[in-house]
This record gives structure tokens, C-alpha cells and sequence, in this order.
């Protein structure tokens, strides 16, 4: 049987496997909303599935009797339950809600909710994924004396095709086909998988069985390879695997932080973390291919482990170095005007030249450890596998969440970084000095490196990160990095005196154009009903809309805003807002939008949205029929809902698509037009009259504040 042939295998198997785990993550969205805690909880159910799948199948591998048959049953499996997860999603929205408006939760108790009902659902499917490598590696693995050159091999083309099918979703598959359309082609590419596993593992083309391979010192196959002292190689091997598990740990924290420096250079949507993801996974498809060289016959040793850890933690920090000359490169250098084809393949240079290199030598990495600590031993490959990955993965798991959760906000971006460079650090010189034979070579390197590392730390550019507005750091009169965004807030022209950043956007421009849509969006619903009692301003911002609003003296305002950083931003808006963190009426929520109205039973008024551009992956889920379904049950009969819908960087293919899906809702939608590239969608519970503007334009003359702003 060809050996390409599973290789081939084990690459669908990644394609699909992507596929699956975006489009999850995807919908899951919709139900436990777009924070980072309902995103955590997501990814953490999803990659605990692996970690289990790939300890708890895997370890009973090697008494497979024939290995693919396994894999194609874990393939159909993960068909099968992959295809059920949409609905399965879908109808715990309905016991999600429920769950959240009785018990009213916490964040704790509301991220475990999350994260039990994503565990109920992606466990299952995850166990499949995270079982496949495991029990490929025991169909694939056939020379003794080259596990690690074997196992590297399939890493790095299951990688590849991970690369391929991140690629394919997150650019084209779910905006031309759809979420559903993609989960079936991810099902059917399983299926077709499965097929040709159980093909290949018909008796006739079962695979060789395992043989010996001569060691590199001699060619004589009856000569067995010298194997080290089993007292020195015991707590070595022991040592690995824990290594392996902390390396895990670094390299999602290192995902976490460059997530957000890259945010800061790019339009921040949907797609930009994908291409993100894409260019980390190439880089671990590269490292695995460079190292499964040195596991040919043994060749990969300690010092190969050490080395590469060194140089991950010294590249880790030199990188923070290319960060901060990211501000010179401008997508006007590479391309005569914008265009979306144009802002990829730039985001894509920007991941590239920032985590390529350090992403070669993590994926490097694998194939070392895969040699080493399977001891070149054939007959437990399953076992060996399925204990130093499942570590790995649930270090990674770890490595994410106290990164994104604790290190960053307690240490800051660049403080994290130095953080998990020291890890890697320690890895390599423990590695070098204490587990590799005396070399004065390799101790002086490795001390070399070391000192390289402290110094470069030291020299490092300021702990603060602008994206393209580093330019204007003289300006700065705010700046708070925190679990999930960065905001500063600038003093820039006259004609635009203040605007604010997050993660290196403009969120809240104070020009004139600017701020009439804002001032519009506080004081046209009170306008049309006078009398409200209530008031929801979904997406605070730093406050200028609900200042406005507040002059109506509505006597319970209730505003929710994803990021801490932009409520604590506004006290910096103080003149624009008119104070209004001090409004006694305020009632203060963080929370993403569509999670506070499943948690509420209250009845508005008045509900405003002043999202961010709904290409913005925090945002987009609020311009969808769901979100309006949601908002129409949280009106009041004759309540008048308001939104903010921009005009710039939007196809007119897409802002139609929202105008319609608004009015698909509510059937009584005025579109308003307030200058430059904003304009407003309001929903009223009759069609708007005449006689209903006249009243509000008579309100206008009883109110100062109104007749300032407008």
C-alpha cells in the first residue's frame, strides 16, 4: 500500500477538521455571544474534546487490529455529530435563554453555564478530532528507529491541510455557500475520508508490519542502536513530556498576544484573525517538515529540543522589535487603492513577517519531541502519542485562558510576552544543562542566548501599542490595555478634537459629521416618544448618545458596552457626553449586547444600537435577523427602536442585505440620512406620519440641548 496514501488521508482529515471548528465557533456566536468569555468557554469545550479524544482513544491504538478501520469509524463519527451540532446549537439557544433570564447569573456562573452547554455539545465531535492523530500514527509509524521522522510527516501534512481549510472558510466558503452548506461539505469531505480509509484497510493492503531500521552508527540490521542509560533517560523523558506541556503553554499565550498586536494593524474583521491563524499554521507545517530531517534514524536529540526552545524564546522577544515598525508599512505601499482583495493580502504580510519565523521553530518542535520521547519504540506509539499531545493540548488550553484572562491585564502585552519567552527560556537551558552531557559549547550558547534575551528585553520599545496612530503619541491622554481590547484616546486637529481607538480602530470621532449622527442617535427616539419611562443604549461607546439622551430626563437609562476600557475612556469625554458616567439614572452593564437582552425580562421604551462597523468581528451578529428578533421582544408596544448603520467600507450589496433584514422585523423602518457616511435605521410601531414629525420637531424648541446639538 502506498504510505502517501494515508498522508493524503490524514490531510482531509485536517481540511475538514477546520472547517468543523470555525463554522462551530461561528454559529456559537449566535447562541452564547461574541465575548471573550462565551469564546473561551467555546474553544476551551472544543479543545478539551481533543485532549480527551486523543488520550482516551489513542492510548488503546496500538491494540487496534487494523488502525484505519478505527480512523474511518472516528471520520463517520465526526460526520455524523458535526452535522448535528448546528442544530444542536440552535436548539440551546432556546434552553440557553432560559437558563440565563431565570438564574440571572454572574459572569462566573454565567461562563460556566457557557461552558457546560458548549462541553454537551463540541465535546463529542472534538473527541473524534482529537483521537485521529493517535490512531493514524499507529497505521502510519511502520520503522522502528523512525517514529519521529513518521510522526513528523503526518503533523505536518494534517497541518496542512488545517492551513487549507481555515484558509477556505473563513475567506470564501461561509460567505458564498453558507454556514450550513459549509458544515455538510466539511461532512461529505469526512465521509469521502472514511471511504477511503476503509478501502486502504482492506486485508491485502493493510500496512507492512512494523520492522527494525539499522541505527546511524552502523548498516548491519543486527545491530541494535546503543540506547542511553535507562537511569539518565527515565527522568529525561519525564522531563519532555512536562517540557512539551509548558511549550503548549507559550504557544497559545503567544497566539493571544499576537492576535491582538496584529488587531491593531488591520480592518478587524471577521476574517482577520483566520488569515491570522493561517499564517501560524503555515509556519508549524514548515518547522515540522525542517525537523522531521533530523528524526531520520535517530538523529534528534536534546539538544535539538533545547536549542529550539532558546532560539523560540529569543525570537519571541526580537519579534516585539518588528511590532513596533509595523506603523511604517501602509497598505497604500503595496497597493494603489483598497479593496478587499487588496486589505487580505495585506493583513497577510503583516502575520507574516511578525509570526512566521517564530512559528517555524514551534512547529519544529513536534517532530523532536515525537522522536524523543516515543523512544523510537513502535510497538506503544499509540500510547506515547496519546500521553505527551493530550499534555500539550491541555497546556494550550491553559496557556489561552490565563494569558487572555490574567497575564495580559495584570502584566500588559509586552510584559506577557517576556513572560512566556521565559518559559521557553528556562525549557531550553534546563535542557541543555542539566539533561544533555557536559558541553562547554553548548552551556556557553545557551548562556549567550541568554544574555541576548536580557538585553534585548531591556532595549525593548515603550510598552504601548497605537497601531497606525503611534504617530500621534504626543496626543495621548488615554491608554488601558485590557482582557480583550486596547483603547486610547487622542487630542488630535481642530477639526476632529478628540477620537478614540480600540484595538486600533476609530470608534468615536468628535468631528462634526461625526457627531451629529451621535447626537441624533440620543435625541430622535426620545423625540418621537416624549413620554418614555425607559431607555436601553445597546453599545455605550464613550457616551456621547446616551449624554444626549440623558437631556430628556428619561427617568431609568440602562446602557451595555463589551469593553470596560471604552466605559472607563469616557471620563476623558466628559465635555461631549455631559458627564454622563455621574447621571444618577445611569445603570452600567459590560456585557456583549444579544447575552444582556437573554438575561433581561424588561420591556424599552427606547433601544438604540450604536454598534461598531458591522464587518467588525464583535459586532456583526448585530445586524442579523436574530438580534432583531430579540430586540422586537424587548420593545415595548409602543416603543421606537434606533440603529446606526454606516455607509463606508461596505459593499451596496451588503448594506441593502441590512436594510432588509431590518425591515424584515420591523415592517415600519425610516431610513435617515445624517451626513457623510452615516445614516439611521429606525423602527416605529406605526408608520411614520406627518403629524408625528411636526410633534417632534415642536419638542425640539422645549428642549436647549437639543436645539445646541442639531
Amino acid at each position: 500500500m502506498p504510505r502517501k496514501s494515508l498522508l493524503i488521508l490524514f490531510f482531509l482529515s485536517g481540511v475538514s477538521s477546520l472547517i468543523h471548528e470555525i463554522c462551530w465557533v461561528r454559529q456559537a456566536t449566535l447562541t452564547f455571544g461574541v465575548s471573550i468569555y462565551a469564546y473561551s468557554a467555546v474553544l476551551t469545550a472544543y479543545m478539551g474534546g481533543m485532549a480527551i479524544g486523543g488520550y482516551w482513544i489513542g492510548r488503546h491504538a496500538d491494540r487496534a487490529a487494523r488502525p484505519l478501520r478505527l480512523f474511518a469509524w472516528l471520520q463517520i463519527g465526526l460526520a455524523m455529530m458535526g452535522l448535528l451540532v448546528p442544530f444542536a446549537l440552535s436548539g440551546l439557544s432556546v434552553l440557553y435563554a432560559a437558563a440565563v433570564r431565570h438564574l440571572a447569573p454572574g459572569l462566573t456562573v454565567l461562563t460556566l453555564l457557557r461552558l457546560s452547554m458548549s462541553l454537551l455539545v463540541l465535546t463529542p465531535p472534538a473527541i473524534c478530532i482529537g483521537a485521529a492523530f493517535p490512531v493514524m500514527s499507529r497505521a502510519y509509524a511502520r520503522d522502528s528507529g523512525q517514529v519521529g521522522r513518521d510522526l513528523g510527516e503526518l503533523y505536518a501534512w494534517n497541518t496542512l491541510g488545517s492551513v487549507l481549510g481555515c484558509l477556505l472558510t473563513a475567506v470564501f466558503l461561509i460567505r458564498f455557500l453558507g454556514l450550513r452548506e459549509t458544515v455538510l461539505l466539511a461532512a461529505t469531505i469526512n465521509l469521502l475520508t472514511a471511504a477511503l480509509a476503509w478501502r486502504l484497510a482492506h486485508p491485502a493492503q493493510e500496512p507492512l508490519p512494523a520492522r527494525p531500521r539499522p541505527g546511524p552508527a552502523t548498516k548491519r540490521p543486527d545491530t541494535p542502536r546503543p540506547a542511553p542509560p535507562a537511569e539518565r533517560w527515565r527522568p529525561a523523558t519525564h522531563f519532555i513530556l512536562w517540557a512539551y506541556a509548558i511549550s503548549g503553554f507559550a504557544a497559545l499565550g503567544y497566539e493571544v498576544v499576537w492576535a491582538r498586536l496584529i488587531a491593531l494593524h488591520t480592518v478587524g474583521a471577521i476574517y482577520s484573525f483566520s488569515i491570522m491563524l493561517t499564517v501560524f499554521l503555515s509556519g508549524l507545517v514548515v518547522g515540522s517538515l525542517i525537523a522531521t530531517r533530523w528524526a531520520r534514524k535517530g538523529q534528534a536529540s536534546l539538544v535539538h529540543f533545547g536549542g529550539l526552545e532558546l532560539a523560540i524564546g529569543l525570537l519571541a522577544i526580537l519579534v516585539l522589535f518588528v511590532f513596533a515598525q509595523l506603523p511604517k508599512l501602509r497598505l497604500g505601499h503595496f497597493f494603489p487603492q483598497y479593496t478587499l482583495t487588496a486589505e487580505i493580502i495585506f493583513e497577510s504580510i503583516l502575520s507574516f513577517i511578525t509570526l512566521f519565523p517564530v512559528t517555524v521553530l514551534i512547529g519544529a518542535v513536534f517532530p523532536i519531541v515525537s522522536s524523543l520521547y516515543t523512544s523510537e519504540r513502535i510497538e506503544q506509539v499509540g500510547l506515547k502519542v496519546a500521553q505527551f499531545t493530550a499534555l500539550n493540548t491541555v497546556g494550550s488550553i491553559l496557556g489561552s485562558l490565563l494569558t487572555g484572562f490574567v497575564l495580559i491585564p495584570l502584566l500588559s502585552l509586552q510584559r506577557t510576552t517576556l513572560a512566556l519567552a521565559a518559559l521557553n527560556l528556562g525549557i531550553g537551558s534546563v535542557a541543555l544543562w542539566i539533561f544533555v552531557p557536559p558541553a562547554t559549547r553548548l552551556r556557553l550558547a545557551a548562556a549567550g542566548v541568554l544574555v541576548i534575551s536580557i538585553v534585548a528585553a531591556l532595549f525593548l520599545p515603550p510598552a504601548r501599542y497605537l497601531g497606525y496612530w503611534e504617530s500621534e503619541a504626543s496626543s495621548l491622554i488615554f491608554y488601558k490595555e485590557g482582557i480583550e481590547t486596547t483603547v486610547a484616546v487622542f487630542r488630535a486637529e481642530l477639526d476632529n478634537p478628540k477620537f478614540s481607538t480600540v484595538n486600533g480602530r476609530v470608534e468615536v470621532p468628535t468631528d462634526v459629521l461625526s457627531m451629529r449622527a451621535f447626537y441624533l442617535l440620543g435625541h430622535l427616539p426620545p423625540l418621537l416618544r416624549p413620554d418614555a419611562r425607559n431607555s436601553l443604549m445597546l453599545s455605550f461607546g464613550n457616551g456621547i448618545a446616551t449624554g444626549a439622551l440623558s437631556t430628556h430626563r428619561i427617568p431609568f437609562i440602562e446602557v451595555v458596552e463589551l469593553s470596560p476600557e471604552m466605559i472607563a475612556a469616557a471620563q476623558v469625554y466628559a465635555e461631549e457626553n455631559r458627564n454622563i458616567l455621574q447621571y444618577p439614572e445611569l445603570r452600567i452593564h459590560v456585557e456583549d449586547a444579544r447575552n444582556f437582552l437573554l438575561q433581561t425580562d424588561r420591556q424599552y421604551d427606547i433601544i438604540t444600537t450604536d454598534a461598531t462597523h458591522p464587518s467588525n468581528s464583535c459586532s456583526w451578529t448585530l445586524f442579523t435577523v436574530e438580534f432583531y428578533r430579540q430586540v422586537r421582544q424587548h420593545l415595548a408596544p409602543d416603543g421606537v427602536f434606533l440603529q446606526w448603520v454606516p455607509l463606508h467600507s461596505m459593499a451596496i450589496a451588503d448594506y441593502l442585505s441590512i436594510l432588509r433584514t431590518f425591515q424584515s422585523v420591523f415592517p415600519n423602518a425610516t431610513l435617515w440620512y445624517t451626513g457623510g457616511t452615516h445614516t439611521l435605521l429606525l423602527a416605529t410601531p406605526e408608520p411614520l406620519t406627518e403629524s408625528a414629525l411636526e410633534a417632534a420637531l415642536q419638542a425640539v424648541y422645549d428642549n436647549s440641548a437639543v436645539l445646541e446639538d442639531l
